[in-house]
């Protein structure tokens, strides 16, 4: 093989490691001190402004406001056009805002909260 080739296959292998890295650590989240944090099942972990991790609940979503506020719901979030966070009132609902920034979810959508979010204690 010639040696710009094998410098490719090279390449593509580290491309493929570093997507499988990639997806084994989707939804956790490194707290302040640097221990990854995961989440439940079906939950989504995040930094806040101050690098505290925050999850949702299972099946529920998490968005930052436009403060960097960090923000739960029931169900999946989506943001309006004046960055307010909507979420499904449905575990597991779908939320996505229309062309005009006007939320909709599945169920009805309801405003997110902070005290709908877990703050998890990473593993010893």
């Amino acid at each position: 093989m010639p040696l710009t080739l094998h410098r490719l296959v090279i390449g593509l292998l580290l491309v493929a490691g570093s997507c499988l890295a990639v997806a084994q650590d989707k939804g956790c989240a490194a707290g302040r001190d640097g221990k990854l944090v995961c989440p439940a099942p079906d939950s989504t972990c995040i930094n806040d402004r101050n690098g505290a991790v925050v999850c949702s609940t299972p099946g529920g979503g998490i968005e930052v406001d436009r403060y960097g506020l960090p923000l739960c719901g029931p169900g999946y979030c989506t943001k309006d056009s004046r960055g307010e966070v909507f979420c499904s009132n449905t575990v597991r609902g779908a939320a996505s805002s229309d062309l005009y920034g006007v939320p909709a979810c599945a169920g009805r959508c309801v405003a997110a909260s902070p005290s709908a979010c877990v703050r998890p204690v990473p593993a010893k």
